[in-house]
């Protein structure tokens, strides 16, 4: 077996922390296979399609506001608590979602999540009281929490560093679309059954494709790779194994000046992101 050589630029520090690094190979010659090609388009369209339902759910209390308090005997500010002990739970289950997705890999996590999101959606069109409510939303938000960490960890399991901003944008657009395409389709689908049998049909749709989940896809590190295939993968990863952030890095990110102008600016959009989506259904109904 022949022997390449190998030439240092002798600038270059060469220490055993950096010689556990994956080496990277030159840009063109790694190729993706056809197993990793057919991986990534099942967890995209997986992904785009639960991004697009779990959006549609988000949506409902807000399309049927109206109706529900009707039904129920609701005020606005009730309507309004509601609204935000889902925001709370699926805020605060943001925390531990991270370390368990470390733990137990986006198969498991994002499977569960959309069961139990699904189920909360079909048990909101049961309840007969504020407090059941309350429960319910707080349940659906923590069901829904485990979504977008596992859809970037997908990505950034499948794709190389390179790769990565194609996908991305394909994951963010389903949440848009999901919020573009949920008016017209709920507001018909409770035109025509009412707004119970609305969630019904969304938990079945979110059932089935949890279960579509946890059969077809798989964590990358119960997929045995190829060198090849590995290679891919790896391209461009300054370290591919790097360790976990200790407490004082952490510590260090919230003295970053630019870390709380993304923070801030993100509440931001996000505040006025979901006050037109949760009140202008209702406003629209009441003034046309």
């Amino acid at each position: 077996m022949e022997k390449e050589n190998i030439t240092l630029d002798p600038r270059s520090s060469f220490t055993p922390s950096s010689s556990a690094d994956i080496p990277v190979p030159p840009d063109g010659l790694v190729q993706r296979s056809t197993r990793i090609k057919r991986i990534q388009t099942t967890a995209m369209l997986l992904l785009f399609f639960a991004a697009v339902i779990n959006y549609l759910d988000r949506s409902s209390l807000s399309v049927a506001n109206l109706t529900i308090r009707e039904e129920l005997g609701l005020s606005a500010t009730e309507i309004g608590a509601l609204l935000s002990v889902f925001s709370l739970a699926y805020g605060i289950a943001q925390l531990p979602c991270g370390p368990l997705l470390d733990r137990k890999g986006p198969r498991l996590m994002l499977g569960l999540g959309m069961f139990f999101w699904s189920l909360f959606q079909a048990m909101s069109g049961m309840v007969h009281s504020f407090t059941q409510f309350v429960l319910v939303r707080i349940g659906m938000g923590i069901g829904e929490a485990p979504m977008n960490p596992c859809g970037v960890k997908v990505i950034n399991d499948w794709f190389n560093i390179k790769e990565r901003g194609r996908p991305m944008g394909f994951f963010n657009a389903a949440s848009t679309i999901g919020v573009a395409v949920s008016p017209p389709i709920l507001a018909a689908m409770m035109l025509v059954m009412g707004w119970p049998w609305d969630v019904y049909y969304h938990w079945c749709a979110g059932i089935f494709l949890a279960i579509g989940w946890y059969m077809l896809y798989r964590n990358r590190e119960h997929v045995e790779l190829t060198a090849v295939e590995q290679a891919y993968l790896n391209a461009g990863s300054v370290n591919a194994r790097r360790d976990p952030l200790s407490f004082a890095e952490w510590r260090s990110l919230f003295r970053n000046r630019t870390m709380w102008g993304m923070m801030l600016g993100f509440s931001g959009i996000n505040y006025t992101a979901w006050l037109y989506l949760a009140w202008l259904p209702g406003y629209l109904q009441n003034s046309l």
